[in-house]
């Protein structure tokens, strides 16, 4: 049998007309069952309080300070004084902080302005204010138990005897999904733990059930009965639970605050990206100049009808190496990018160093300002993702030059900055340092670097978030981030924990794979003949060059500029395998690879994609007998061939 809902009666005494109906109507929004009795005056609602039986029983108080006969703090005495008190939450139209303390000292239990943003912010406020007020009574004949959960007041509280849950607070019951108390109490805590938190969790506990006596603060990941995941900052403190140690753990649900930090974390670099949009033209106008001039020059030959196959060929091999260094910066902007979901692995610092150098060193040059990098005496490794520790040296490059540019406008100094690397073997740690020669940073703007949209830049010229952004990311990586002036510049320096010393393998593109370079042999002439190739790309060009190369391979290719027409081939001349490009008008890449792998559900399947990030991949057919292979553009068409060979093989074998 369940036990019914309980609910909380509210008198609200309010003589505006429009703030009652407010307030009522933004609780009923909530969804949360509240009974709510509503005076206009002091005098009726002290009649109420004084009056007998349950109808005189409330859970809490809202009430506004300007009443017809009353007003101020002394309107708080007068409530609290009736036979039946509850805990009081303060309505005001005022946002002074001085009134709100002076509220909570006469004993209100919370106070809110009349902004109201939604009914969440007053079911918080109600709850928080009962169950605040609730445990103030039973602070007067509680055990030290209670008074130290009072005194921390967190969203979650827990007393933990080994992994038993021996209490929960009705917050910690909320966010951790359960309908009572009975429901967790007695049971492991590690049950309600993400795989990935256990070892954490089961470390602290380990700890303080051997007697450790100090304060902890860590992070785990708790699951839902609803699925969900939910990230946890907890606090533990030592405590004692039947005359053996234990550990109170108070923690709060941060699980919204991480979410709007990795958005901002997104913004950041997609604002850095954007600032650094000439720099990345001229990276790609140097290959694309390359490439124009040995174009011209081999259509030269042609017009002079005098073609040299060896200078051809030169000239060709050229085009084809630009390509690939146009294809790295791309596959480099797009890594960059792309939000940050990946797990913490080691690598190495000197690898983001570089790459946040080649980005910004364009940029510097026009200014007239030089980088100089200094490596460490030592390689090492350390944990994070390579990508954020590039944005935050992105990030502390431009502010350098920036800096360099607004006090140098009359072109006296040099510009210089000098991105150095040390290694302290003795604490294990690793320090980047950005140095510039621009005029410091003002004292009083120093320790409000790091603040959110803090900027001391000019209006239209600084976003605030880089730097603050930043910070959370080193963080994240248990390490710290400093400012100071030194000389005539400013000094950023980056500390890292190193995991480990020496070189690594690991590369920023270990997810691409190597080009593979395949012979062109004629030994698979007869597999190649009778294979039924079906090419699909809306850009015609793309779709002609592919096409004609395998057909001169010896192929026997169809071929389609949109998923409609391709559909209307392989229903005459059914594929034997499919190359498809993903993002198309009308029918994209996946729906054309659903609809012809329902007809066969065992078509080798390769897809051409422009945006390797997780939104453009391909579909996962779990059904199908055969895999969808992903090649990232510009294609290497040596490697197409060669993974078409073996894809012909196969088939020539079923």
């Amino acid at each position: 049998m369940t036990m019914p809902e309980q609910r909380f009666r509210i008198l609200l005494v309010e003589d505006n007309p429009g703030d009652a109906f407010l307030v009522r109507t933004l609780l009923e929004e909530t969804g949360e069952p509240f009974d709510i009795e509503h005076r206009s005056d002091l005098r009726s609602a002290m009649a109420v309080l004084n009056g007998d039986g349950p109808d005189a029983l409330f859970d809490v108080v809202l009430l506004d300070l300007t009443l017809p006969d009353s007003s101020g703090v002394a309107t708080i005495s007068q409530i609290r004084s009736c036979a039946n008190t509850a805990p009081v939450v303060v309505l005001t139209g005022h946002k002074d902080e001085e009134l709100a303390f002076e509220a909570l000292q006469h004993g209100a239990e919370d106070y809110l302005t009349k902004e109201f943003p939604d009914g969440r912010t007053i079911r918080r406020s109600i709850r928080y204010a009962i169950e605040r007020s609730r445990a103030e009574r039973a602070l007067k004949e509680s055990e030290e138990r209670y008074r130290k959960l009072v005194e921390l007041a967190p969203e979650l509280i827990s007393i933990l005897s080994g992994e038993e849950i021996v209490y929960i607070n009705q917050q910690g019951l909320s966010i951790l999904g359960a309908e009572d108390s009975a429901a967790l109490v007695g049971r492991s805590f590690m049950e309600m733990v993400h795989p990935t938190s256990k070892e954490t969790l089961g470390e602290y506990i380990a700890r303080y059930q051997d007697g450790y006596g100090g304060r902890a603060d860590f992070t785990i990941i708790c699951q839902r009965p609803d699925g969900d995941n939910v990230e946890l900052e907890v606090s533990a403190i030592a405590f004692t639970h039947e005359g053996a140690p234990a550990m109170l753990m108070l923690a709060e649900d941060v699980t919204e605050k991480r979410r709007i930090e990795r958005q901002l974390v997104q913004t950041s670099k997609l604002a850095t990206l954007g600032e650094m949009a000439a720099s990345v033209a001229h990276e790609m106008n140097q290959p694309l100049n390359v490439i124009r001039m040995a174009a011209d020059t081999c259509a030269l030959q042609y017009d002079l009808e005098a073609v040299k196959p060896a200078f051809q060929r030169e000239r060709l091999s050229l085009i084809s190496s630009q390509t690939e260094r146009m294809s790295e910066i791309i596959k480099h902007l797009q890594i960059y990018s792309r939000p940050d979901d990946d797990d913490f692995v080691p690598f190495d610092p000197m690898k983001a160093v570089e790459r946040s150098v080649d980005m910004i060193e364009h940029d510097c040059r026009l200014s007239g300002i030089m980088i100089e990098v200094v490596p460490p005496a030592q390689a090492c490794l350390v944990k994070g993702r390579q990508v954020q520790l590039e944005q935050v040296l992105v990030n502390m490059l431009t502010n350098a030059r920036d800096a360099i540019n607004e006090n140098g406008d009359d072109g006296s100094i040099g510009g210089l900055i000098r991105l150095s690397a040390m290694v302290d073997e003795n604490h294990k740690v690793l320090k980047l340092a950005v140095n510039d020669n621009g005029g410091g940073v003002p004292e009083a703007a120093i320790d409000l670097l790091f603040h959110p949209f803090f900027t001391t830049k000019d209006v239209g010229k600084g976003t605030g978030l880089g730097l603050s952004v930043s910070f959370g990311i080193v963080e994240a990586m248990n390490g710290k981030i400093d400012v100071r002036n030194e000389g005539d510049g400013a000094c950023f320096e980056v500390t890292l924990p190193i995991v480990s010393f020496g070189n690594v393998s690991e590369d920023i593109f270990a997810d691409i794979p190597d080009e593979q370079v395949f012979n062109d042999t004629s030994s698979n002439t007869a597999a190649r003949q009778n294979t039924r190739i079906l090419v699909v790309d809306d850009e015609i060009d793309a779709m002609e060059i592919i096409s004609g190369y395998l057909e001169a391979q010896g192929y026997n290719v169809s071929a389609a500029s949109n998923g409609e027409d391709a559909l209307a081939i392989a229903g005459v001349v059914q594929p034997d395998i499919l190359i498809t490009d993903i993002r198309m008008p009308q029918m994209d890449g996946n729906s054309l690879v659903k609809e012809l792998r329902s007809r066969d559900p065992a078509l080798p399947v390769i897809v051409m994609t422009g945006h390797p990030g997780d939104a453009e991949r391909p579909v996962d057919d779990d059904g199908a007998d055969a895999p969808v292979m992903v090649m990232s553009k510009p294609l290497n068409l040596k490697e197409l061939l060669g993974i078409l060979d073996e894809l012909s093989e196969v088939c020539g074998q079923m």
